[in-house]
């Protein structure tokens, strides 16, 4: 069985129908959709910042001009009617045609290169200025031809302040700047190429001379035969620019943010090309949408995107499982061994019912249940009020509480009840029953502690269903499909075999663990091993507290909370622990969750990436944390790293 799981980076779909027809247009609606509704995506440079595998590259390709063009000619199609709607909510498409010309340049090829030549600073940004733009006008032609246009029908709009340069470019017909772009990529060429870089009198004039098309393009002009005409804006999208040089990639942003220019551009990064500082702020820092002061600033000539969730995340939960579940019917349409059989919805084949204890189990939780009565003191007639609380919420519950749980919440309630009553004495009467200083009710929080203890002292399964699959991926696609992957082999397999293809919550819970503890164990990104060994005593800290026989936690603990003002002089005050936390962002090992409001205080919250809360068996929920400061992280890290 060929598994589209496995394949994961849709950059490598070459065919554009096959990459549209597994493409989900709910990322683009959240994280773009927004932003083209205001007019931020072509006036000014856009950043597209987030972690590997975010779909940074996916949401790129989308705009690039040939997959426009066979989109609209095939928005009958199913599912493509979606995509078009949200690309036109972007601003890329404009009454079923296409507004944009885009294309996109992989930064990973010989740009750096440029930066180890023995010349100026200044005449090596101005080489990689000079590459960019000669190869995007390329790409531009080039795309205009695979989407099935004649060369002869293009013309160039120059700006109308720049006249003098349109020779300097090639002209204004397609071919023109075509032969121009060309001449301008073969002479740097022979320099990237060259084992010796030549002296600086032996380089081309062609590279020397101005070569500026930025500064003169304003649209494209595709003549058409019995239609409008096309005018479309040119769109270069540089992609991991993380692989430039840091000073290369600080002066080729500069660059960029000339407000003059009016070819629309963003750059697509990792979080790790930035400096600590930065990169903490940029999923830290409170962006407002209310207009910027007169002058230059930075919101007036960049527009940052960040795909990774850190504001409302109340909202971006939601939307990467609607993104996610979208995303996975896509694949399993494409694949004949499901799509054959109408099995269309991965989260229906994902049971959310765990298999209830064997009776031998049940039997030994009900004698420790019976031992922590005794060793606490509860007499029999608080236990039935006890249980007569988790029978009412049990009869109103969303969930089946099965006899499993309700022992396990009764063993909650019953340390719940000691803690808050006095300590007994010697001689107290074994039938006393005082009232506890606070009431006791079981409600979801109890429900959800004694689940999280039952399957680390019972083995009892507790990730399993599309919600927990979605959830442990931390809002990041690839990741989405390396946890589904193992699952839809195992649903293959079923199907072979000729059994039910719905799999066990066990058979889930088993998977996904043992993926994640893999995963984890195998990070090969920069200060892994560092990231790694932090990660790990912050999670162990955060066991500890869920697994307290009463669940104070509730659910339990997987984050770790630093007030907000703290946190921001983390930078100054202890730059080891930036660096850190940047590379373990970067990499989905933590996600940060500024402005958390609890207890009158304001949190930055340190929480562990999903896979690092699978692996470590602990609670997916959001909301538990432990209280700290940024000195006591500084510390543990010192501590992990001796």
């Amino acid at each position: 069985m060929e598994n589209l799981f496995v394949k994961r980076a849709t950059e490598y779909l070459r065919d554009h129908e096959a990459f549209l027809a597994v493409v989900s247009p709910e990322p683009l609606k959240y994280f773009l959709g927004p932003s083209g509704e205001r007019g931020l995506l072509y006036d000014r440079l856009v950043l597209l910042q987030g972690t590997p595998g975010s779909g940074k590259t996916t949401l790129a390709s989308l705009f690039e001009f040939p997959r426009l063009v066979t989109l609209l000619r095939n928005t009958s199609l199913a599912g493509h009617a979606g995509l078009a709607a949200a690309l036109t909510g972007a601003g890329a498409t404009r009454d079923g045609a296409p507004a944009i010309l885009g294309c996109r340049l992989p930064l990973e090829t010989d740009y750096r290169d440029i930066w180890e030549f023995p010349y100026s600073e200044e005449l090596r940004l101005s080489l990689t200025m000079t590459l960019i733009q000669a190869r995007a006008v390329l790409s531009w032609v080039r795309n205009i031809e695979e989407a099935g246009f004649a060369l002869t029908d293009v013309t160039v709009m120059p700006r109308s302040d720049a006249s003098a340069s349109v020779e300097a470019i090639g002209g204004t017909t397609g071919s023109g700047i075509f032969e121009r772009a060309k001449a301008v990529e073969r002479a740097l060429y022979k320099i990237v190429g060259a084992l010796v870089p030549p002296k600086l009198s032996d380089v081309s004039p062609e590279v020397t001379s101005a070569y500026r098309p930025f500064d003169v393009l304003e649209r494209f002009r595709i003549e058409r035969p019995g239609s409008a005409p096309l005018e479309l804006l040119p769109l270069v999208i540089l992609d991991d620019a993380q692989s430039l040089h840091p000073d290369q990639f600080s002066g080729t942003r500069r660059w960029l943010t000339k407000r003059e220019m009016k070819v629309a551009r963003w750059m697509l990064l990792r979080l790790d090309v930035l400096n600590a500082k930065e990169a903490l702020a940029a999923v830290t820092e409170e962006f407002s949408d209310d207009p910027p002061l007169p002058g230059i600033g930075p919101a007036r000539e960049v527009h940052t995107i960040t795909l990774q969730a850190s504001e409302d995340r109340r909202m971006a939960r939601p939307a990467f499982r609607r993104m996610a579940r979208d995303m996975a019917n896509r694949y399993l349409a494409q694949m004949p061994l499901f799509g054959s059989r109408n099995l269309a919805r991965l989260g229906d084949l994902l049971l959310v019912e765990p298999e209830a204890l064997a009776p031998s189990h049940l039997e030994r939780l009900r004698e420790r249940v019976d031992t922590a009565q005794r060793r606490l003191g509860v007499a029999d007639s608080r236990r039935s009020v006890l249980e007569k609380t988790i029978d009412e919420y049990a009869s109103n519950a969303s969930k089946p509480v099965t006899d499993d749980v309700r022992l396990a919440m009764l063993h909650v309630l019953l340390h719940r009840y000691a803690k808050r009553t006095p300590q007994r004495r010697l001689f107290d009467a074994p039938e006393s029953d005082p009232e506890p200083a606070k009431p006791i009710a079981a409600d979801s929080t109890v429900a959800d502690g004694a689940r999280l203890w039952l399957a680390h002292d019972c083995d009892r399964a507790y990730y399993y269903g599309m919600e927990d699959l979605c959830d442990a991926s931390s809002e990041n696609a690839e990741q989405f499909l390396h946890l589904a992957a193992g699952l839809v082999e195992s649903i293959g397999n079923n199907i072979v075999r000729g059994k039910a293809p719905s799999l066990t919550a066990k058979a889930q819970h088993k998977h996904l663990t043992r993926k994640a503890v893999d995963t984890v164990n195998t990070w090969e990104f920069p200060h892994y091993a560092t990231i790694r060994r932090l990660v790990d005593a912050l999670a162990e800290q955060c066991l500890a507290a869920s697994l307290v026989p009463n669940a104070w936690l509730g659910a339990g603990a997987n984050a770790y909370g630093v007030p907000q003002e703290e946190f921001e002089s983390i930078p100054r005050l202890h730059p080891r622990l930036a660096h850190t936390l940047q590379f373990a962002v970067a990499y989905n090992a933590v996600t940060l969750v500024p402005r958390y409001k609890c207890k009158d205080t304001v949190w930055c919250l340190v929480e562990l990436g999903g896979i690092v809360k699978v692996a470590r068996g602990l609670t997916l929920k959001r909301g538990g944390f432990l209280e700290g400061n940024a000195t006591e992280l500084a510390k543990l890290l010192e501590e992990v790293t001796r």
